[in-house]
């Protein structure tokens, strides 16, 4: 009979890690207005790529519209597609 492992402590310092860097509060409501800058950069990293769900602490509804947000500003050149450093 095999007997279980007992979990790696990696997984629970990487959960730690994510939970530390959540963006938005439950409480809060979360509106995307692609016009505001500030808020859209929050949720772009250094590169200019989307943060991911599971950093973000967001919905998937709300990941939902804060990518078509993010979008919609790079399309009107609000914000830039790619950072300058790596263009």
């Amino acid at each position: 009979m095999r007997q279980k492992s007992a979990p790696a402590q990696g997984n629970k310092s990487l959960s730690n890690a994510l939970a530390s860097k959540k963006k938005v509060s439950k409480n809060q409501v979360v509106f995307f207005d692609y016009r505001d800058e500030r808020k859209l950069k929050r949720f772009i990293n250094d590169q200019g790529k989307i943060i991911p769900r599971r950093i973000t602490g967001l919905s998937a509804k709300e990941q939902s519209l804060l990518t078509h947000s993010i979008k919609w500003a790079r399309f009107l050149a609000i914000i830039p597609y790619v950072a300058d450093e790596y263009k």
